[in-house]
């Protein structure tokens, strides 16, 4: 989710409660507004009516008209509450609308110059409050929805203006690359915040560039030194063994020597590898066929492990083209091959089925389960074989990042598979 999203939706949620808790409360205080002017006016009806029964025996005791009615009634002193007044809504049929509407209605008490106690109950026509319900309802509505939706716009366009730097400081970051040379982002901005992150990225992209680059210096150094008195110690103890005066004990020891320095040159080709893969020393892509690859690797594990009786079998339902450098594609594969054929056993199964965007391939072994947690850790070997250097799965799992490979890892039954799925 983008940040201005991510924002807004923050936003919206306070906004809401702010808008709903202001329209209830606006509701409310017109709703009071209008009935207390009423009230006054009639209390104010309601002193000028007592001052003239008061003064005048001869004052009509009822009266209607279109707007207000009053009555006048003689009670009893238990009856009389003289202290307050009573106020409430009601309905009365008017004639000439032939319906009800509604009305407020003061009741109150009073005590004339002979002692008797009268009940006064004054109505006067009010606001239908249904009808004004509904249009302040609709109102608000209309209000709530506009202000609502005004203010997450103007909030997104000046959001989204005002962080134009950062986006473009994220692009320049997922474009840049320790071993491409970049020129430094130019932010345009008075924020003092994103300066600093500007002036702190790019700094950090400095320092990762030249790690970078004593990294690289690094892996071509240790490729020269390493692999030149090797392949001397080789080739010293190839003529070694074609010396006539060594023995049957000798040339054993010396076969276990080479043995070792065989799995210590694979090692440091792996290594190597690696360190390249990690550091994108393989910007070539091309398109491929991965069934060409498979077959073309196929045939030469199957040479070399003719021995093992292996039972193979292939399965092309597609075919399998991808954009990525030759020698990875080569390596990821032969990866997997070499991983089923290694830990495989006597008369053993590898089967293979290619898809269209899918590389499936599984094989028998006398291993267990491999914990998915360590199997693509380095120098982690899974059986007892002479023949890993425990970096073929972190070579397929480091290709696999590099070029978005999905890698999923089943056992099934004897069955080790590995499912690779490549980018439509």
């Amino acid at each position: 989710m983008k940040l201005s999203h991510y924002t807004i939706r923050n936003l919206s949620i306070p906004l809401l409660l702010i808008l709903l808790v202001w329209a209830s409360v606006f509701y409310i205080l017109i709703m009071h507004e209008i009935d207390d002017e009423t009230n006054d006016t009639l209390e104010n009806y309601k002193e000028l009516i007592i001052r003239r029964a008061l003064t005048d025996p001869d004052f009509d005791r009822t009266y209607t008209d279109e707007m207000t009615r009053y009555r006048m009634k003689e009670v009893s002193a238990d009856q009389a509450n003289l202290s307050e007044d009573f106020f409430y809504d009601s309905f009365t049929y008017v004639d000439i609308e032939m319906e009800y509407e509604p009305v407020r209605i003061l009741k109150c008490y009073f005590l004339d110059a002979a002692g008797k106690y009268y009940e006064l109950e004054i109505e006067t026509s009010t606001l239908e409050k249904e009808d004004m319900t509904e249009t302040i309802f609709w109102s608000i509505i209309v209000l709530y929805v506009t202000l609502l939706c005004g203010i997450l716009l103007i909030t997104h366009y000046v959001f989204k203006k005002s962080f134009t730097p950062l986006y473009g400081l994220l692009n320049w970051l997922r474009k840049t690359h320790p071993g491409k040379k970049d020129e430094p982002y130019v932010m345009n901005t008075q924020v003092d915040e994103f300066v600093t992150l500007n002036k702190a990225l790019l700094e950090a992209a400095k320092r990762n560039r030249e790690i970078y680059n004593q990294q690289k210096q690094f892996v071509e150094n240790a490729a020269h030194e390493l692999q030149t008195p090797l392949a001397i110690a080789t080739n010293k103890l190839e003529l070694l063994s074609e010396n006539p005066e060594c023995t049957e004990e000798q040339l054993s020891e010396i076969g276990d020597i080479y043995n070792v320095l065989r799995g210590v040159i694979r090692t440091n080709k792996s290594l190597l590898l690696l360190s390249r893969i990690e550091n994108r020393q393989y910007p070539e892509v091309t398109d491929l066929n991965i069934n060409e690859i498979v077959h073309r690797s196929l045939e030469v594990f199957t040479a070399i492990y003719e021995t093992r009786c292996l039972q193979i079998d292939i399965n092309e339902e597609g075919t399998l083209s991808c954009q990525m450098n030759d020698s990875l594609a080569g390596t990821l594969v032969s990866n997997l091959l070499k991983n089923a054929f290694v830990h495989n056993y006597n008369g053993g199964h590898v089967s293979i089925k290619i898809e269209s965007h899918i590389l499936t391939i599984s094989n028998t072994s006398h291993n267990a389960r491999l914990e998915e947690n360590d199997m693509y850790r380095r120098f982690n070997k899974a059986g007892a074989s002479l023949e890993s250097t425990g970096l073929g799965l972190a070579i397929v799992k480091s290709i696999a990042l590099l070029y978005e490979i999905e890698v999923a890892y089943q056992y099934t039954g004897d069955m080790h598979q590995f499912r690779l799925s490549f980018k439509k």
